[in-house]
């Protein structure tokens, strides 16, 4: 990402994530111990009837079971409200009030099932009491408020009770619910540390997978743009070569790349001693083309000689245009005789080659001349007697193939 590295987190976002999950931890667990919550609502009403009675049981399991309804039913209107911040900041509230409420409705048993002299049911509920806190403040502990709202309703009603009633073993009891729910709070405090530090490890772990992932998505986007500007840079590169490498009009290899090639053959000559030859022709009276018909018949008639000269070539052979209508064709591994018949082919092929200008053929013929790379010639020397040969075969009536004298050329120079 642009200006920012995967580790670069948006905190405040961290923050809300944390939030969101704690939130739907706590829903989620009030929800599943309100459900569960029956089965010890049933159990101490049961066993509380036989000294209360059971109107009293039944009064005390409508309350509390009311209660636990409205705790599954915030957690519904939650799940249905996920995504609107404000509404579930809200159902959060009511169900934190929520534990405070069902904390007080489980310890005013104590009150509703007192009953004088029944000590043994008496200390039974203290310990479903406890059993349920303990349950509870784990279910509780995502939020902090939850679980002291919790413990303070569970607990007060007994502890006042012990102040008004008359009970033995006040102040043992007293003491040990003290030290119990203390040890309780302390507990679920510790639990509730543990799941915000894994809550908040998760959320920052799927913020930082969302980074990466649209880091990925930008590398892969960044990676196809630079594929098509690579492409693009290739396309131009290759046109720019073709622009140096090849002659526009005829395709046939241009005069700058025909001349790096002549060096190079100079240098195999030079080393290895391998024959090789140049031929030079000319379009016979090519300017009149241009004067009677004009160039698009000029450019057609190059075009045709071009196509004509390279489909009798070999491959590695090269045709190069040097001049408007003068053309340089390079024989690797050719002797001069060889090179001379091919070149007397060409000539004869061009002579009967027309190109038609509505009714008129105008003919194609063309003069040449040929040269075999000497031991420890330049390319200068070597151009200036294949130029000199074509000369000579101009002078000799046009339309004929000439080899070039090892001395030719030195009386009659033509620049590179």
């Amino acid at each position: 990402m642009a200006g920012h590295s995967v580790s670069d987190l948006d905190e405040n976002l961290i923050a809300r994530g944390v939030l969101a999950e704690t939130t739907r931890v706590f829903m989620d667990r009030s929800v599943a111990g309100a459900l569960t919550a029956p089965v010890g609502i049933v159990l101490l009403a049961w066993v509380q009837s036989a000294a209360s009675g059971w109107g009293v049981a039944l009064t005390w399991a409508f309350l509390i079971g009311v209660i636990e309804l409205a705790i599954v039913s915030i957690g519904a209107r939650y799940h249905s409200s996920v995504g609107d911040d404000h509404r579930v900041q809200h159902l959060a509230s009511l169900q934190i009030a929520c534990a405070g409420l069902v904390g007080l409705a489980w310890g005013s048993s104590v009150w509703l099932f007192w009953t004088p002299g029944h000590y043994l049911l008496y200390l039974l509920n203290l310990t479903v009491l406890v059993g349920v806190s303990g349950v509870c403040m784990i279910i509780m502990s995502a939020f902090r408020s939850a679980t002291l709202l919790f413990s303070i309703g569970i607990l007060l009603p007994p502890l006042v009770q012990l102040v008004y009633v008359d009970n033995p073993y006040a102040r043992e009891i007293a003491a040990g619910l003290l030290v119990l729910f203390a040890v309780q709070i302390r507990y679920a405090r510790e639990v509730e540390q543990e799941l915000h530090r894994e809550l908040n490890n998760s959320v920052r772990n799927g913020a930082l997978l969302t980074q990466i992932s649209l880091a990925r998505v930008e590398l892969h986007g960044s990676n196809a743009e630079l594929e098509a500007k690579n492409a693009e840079l290739q396309a131009a590169l290759t046109r720019l070569n073709e622009m140096v490498t090849q002659d526009v009009l005829t395709r046939a290899f241009s005069r700058r790349y025909i001349f790096e090639q002549l060096e190079r053959q100079v240098s195999i000559r030079r080393r290895h001693g391998a024959s090789v030859c140049l031929v030079m022709f000319d379009l016979d009276h090519f300017k009149s083309i241009n004067d009677h018909y004009g160039h698009p018949v000029g450019d057609r008639a190059l075009q045709m000689v071009a196509q004509i000269v390279a489909g009798q070539l070999r491959e590695g052979d090269m045709l190069a245009r040097v001049g408007g209508e003068e053309f340089l064709v390079l024989l690797p591994m050719t002797d001069g005789a060889a090179a001379f018949l091919l070149a007397d082919r060409l000539r004869s092929l061009l002579a009967k080659t027309t190109v038609t200008e509505g009714a008129v053929k105008i003919h194609l013929p063309a003069s040449f001349g040929v040269a075999e790379l000497l031991p420890e010639e330049d390319v200068a020397s070597w151009f200036k007697r294949v130029d000199a040969a074509l000369y000579r075969a101009k002078a000799m009536g046009r339309n004929t193939t000439v080899s070039a004298e090892p001395d030719e050329g030195l009386t009659h120079p033509a620049p590179i």
